[in-house]
C-alpha cells in the first residue's frame, strides 16, 4: 500500500512540474511600442494613449473627439489626426500601417521609409523611398478626398492602380461593377469595385498644404 501511495505522489509532482511554466507565462505577449504621442488636446485612446508622452502600441486604436487633434511619431514617420477620427495603427518593417475608419489623417515618412494607409478597401502607400506625406480623408465608406503635399503616392485597388503626385487633390468614388462573364455559358459575372477619380480646384491642395505645416513641427519628417 505505501508502495502504490509513493507513486501516486510521484506522479502528481510530475504533473505538477510540467504544467508550473505554462501557469507562469503570460497568456498574451507584450504589446510591441510603436511611436510616442507628440500633442494631444482632448482626444482618446487606446492603452492609455490620452497624453503627450505617452507610448503607442503596435494594435492600438486611436481615436480623437470633436474639435480636436491628435500627432504621433510613429518611427521616422508622423500622423496628424483631424477631430472625428479613428484609426488603429500597426507595424510595418520599415515603417507604420494605419487602418482609417472614419475622419482625416495628414501622414508623412522620410526618405527611405514608408508608410500605409488602409481606407475604404483602398491602400495608400508612398511610390517611392522619397519623403512622402499627404491628408486622406473617409468622407463615406464608398467616397474619399486624397491630396498630395510631398513626393509622390500609389493607391491601390486590387489590380487598378493610379499615381497620386504631389500637389494634386481628387475625390475618389467606388464603384462596384459586374465583371464580364467567362466563356462557359454558365459562367455568372462577378463584382469588383473600381475607382472613379474627380480632379478637385488646386486652391484645395493649397489648403491642405497649409493645414499640413501648421500642425506639423519644423522637424517633421
Amino acid at each position: 500500500m505505501r508502495k502504490v501511495l509513493t507513486a501516486l505522489l510521484i506522479a502528481s509532482w510530475s504533473v505538477v512540474l510540467m504544467e508550473a511554466p505554462m501557469i507562469a507565462a503570460p497568456a498574451n505577449s507584450p504589446a510591441v511600442p510603436l511611436g510616442v504621442v507628440l500633442s494631444v488636446e482632448n482626444a482618446s485612446g487606446g492603452a492609455d494613449v490620452t497624453t503627450s508622452g505617452a507610448t503607442v502600441y503596435d494594435g492600438d486604436r486611436l481615436q480623437t473627439s470633436p474639435n480636436s487633434t491628435f500627432r504621433v511619431r510613429l518611427g521616422s514617420g508622423q500622423m496628424v489626426m483631424r477631430e472625428n477620427t479613428i484609426t488603429h495603427v500597426h507595424s510595418l518593417p520599415n515603417g507604420f500601417s494605419a487602418d482609417l475608419e472614419a475622419g482625416t489623417v495628414l501622414v508623412s515618412s522620410a526618405e527611405g521609409h514608408t508608410f500605409q494607409l488602409i481606407a475604404d478597401g483602398a491602400t495608400i502607400h508612398p511610390a517611392n523611398d522619397q519623403a512622402t506625406s499627404g491628408q486622406i480623408s473617409v468622407i463615406s465608406p464608398t467616397e474619399m478626398i486624397l491630396t498630395g503635399t510631398r513626393g509622390a503616392m500609389l493607391v491601390t485597388m486590387g489590380d487598378e492602380v493610379k499615381t497620386l503626385e504631389a500637389g494634386s487633390s481628387y475625390r475618389l468614388e467606388v464603384e462596384t461593377e459586374n465583371a464580364e462573364p467567362g466563356p462557359s455559358p454558365q459562367a455568372i459575372p462577378t463584382a469588383r469595385n473600381r475607382f472613379i477619380w474627380i480632379l478637385i480646384p488646386a486652391f484645395a491642395v493649397v489648403t491642405g498644404v497649409i493645414i499640413w505645416r501648421a500642425l506639423v513641427s519644423p522637424t517633421a519628417p
